[in-house]
């Protein structure tokens, strides 16, 4: 995995709120995933954020390959404690697809891919998963909506996972106030990227 410093630099992120899911600690979900790389490759992160669709995330990552990067998933701690709300159902995905149209089982050595499934679902694709060895910050201000370069990061209800692309926003009216915030983990987003789920 490259270091924090470099991909602080990276041109292109995904930044996600970390928060908790369904009666599990922060550790046990990293540990449960960082064992599905370990076992399978690769493990399948759940997210239901507006700002992180399938083609948002696989845009972003064929923009960061096609300049021979590699894109990267930072999970970072809400802006105030109780700040992302637990997610409360265990459901468990079925399948995945990267367009909708074609779909897949999961692999058989992974563990349950588990949320609120139902339109929205969707997940991060990793290779790669490691928590942060040291206390890191990101700056959020350091970043813009990589669907409009014009807008500042927003996180807000719907919207924990965002594409992000590095430009300096820190003089934009409408950034967001709480913009240092601490690296819980990070994850190296591989092939097919984001999918849908069922």
């Amino acid at each position: 995995m490259a270091n924090l410093d470099e991909l602080l630099n990276s041109k292109y992120l995904v930044i996600s709120v970390m928060g908790p899911h369904a009666g599990e600690s922060e550790k046990e979900i990293f540990d449960r995933k960082i064992d599905d790389v370990k076992r399978a490759g690769k493990t399948f992160w759940l997210n239901r954020s507006q700002k992180g669709r399938p083609a948002m995330v696989q845009k972003l990552c064929d923009e960061a390959k096609s300049e021979g990067s590699d894109c990267f998933c930072i999970f970072i701690e809400p802006s105030s404690k109780g700040g992302a709300l637990p997610a409360e159902s265990q459901e468990s995905a079925k399948s995945f697809s990267k367009d909708g149209l074609n779909w897949h089982r999961f692999p058989s050595d992974i563990g349950p891919v588990t949320g609120k499934i139902g339109k929205g679902a969707q997940a991060l694709v990793f290779d790669q998963l490691e928590l942060a060895k040291s206390t890191s910050f990101i700056n959020l201000w350091d970043y813009a909506d990589f669907t409009n370069e014009n807008l500042p990061l927003k996180i807000i209800l719907g919207v924990s996972t965002l594409c992000a692309i590095k430009k300096d926003m820190r003089s934009h009216i409408d950034k967001m106030a709480s913009n240092s915030r601490r690296i819980i983990a990070v994850g190296r987003i591989c092939e097919p990227s984001c999918v849908y789920l069922r």
